[in-house]
């Protein structure tokens, strides 16, 4: 082994410690940091983005998910936020970056600024058995109008590409 220490002070007129190059432990070390370095920044940008894979198996799971469930909204709210929510509960991609574009018909295209892939989402709602909140008091239940929040069960299908 070297005589020669692993950390020597700086020549640079900083009283701070450099790895020695003519250390052998030193000059792997000089070596292996940024490489080291350039890996976890690589593992970082690629949790931090979307691939085609991760949008696809988590729009997918997501749909699946949405189906059959119910939800407190009403048939005139945005429903792009329910999709965009069942995509980050799936757990798969990061969760974040998720554009749902409205088109007609409860159908949303899903897409990120990631990837070139979009899936077409069609989202239908129907009233679910729970009625309507009754006040006591009140012999009818008001009648249900399209901006009135109730629970309704949700009908989920995906298919590649936009919306028409």
């Amino acid at each position: 082994m070297s005589e020669e220490p692993v950390f020597i002070r700086s020549k640079w007129g900083t009283s701070r410690y450099v790895y020695n190059h003519r250390n052998p432990v030193g000059l792997a070390l000089i070596i292996l940091t940024p490489l080291i370095v350039f890996g976890v920044l690589f593992g970082m940008h690629a949790d931090s983005t979307w691939s085609e894979g991760e949008l696809r198996d988590a729009v997918r799971k997501g749909v699946a998910d949405l189906d059959g469930k119910r939800h407190y909204t009403s048939l005139e709210s945005d429903h792009g936020l329910l999709i965009a929510e069942a995509i980050r509960e799936s757990g798969i991609g990061p969760g974040h970056g998720v554009d749902t574009g409205e088109g007609e018909d409860g159908r949303y295209t899903v897409s990120t600024d990631d990837t070139e892939a979009e899936y077409c989402v069609r989202i239908t709602l129907t009233l679910g058995k729970q009625s309507p909140v009754v006040l006591p008091g009140a012999e009818d239940r008001p009648p249900l109008s399209p901006g009135m929040p109730a629970f309704y069960l949700s009908h989920a299908t995906v298919s590649k590409g936009a919306c028409p």
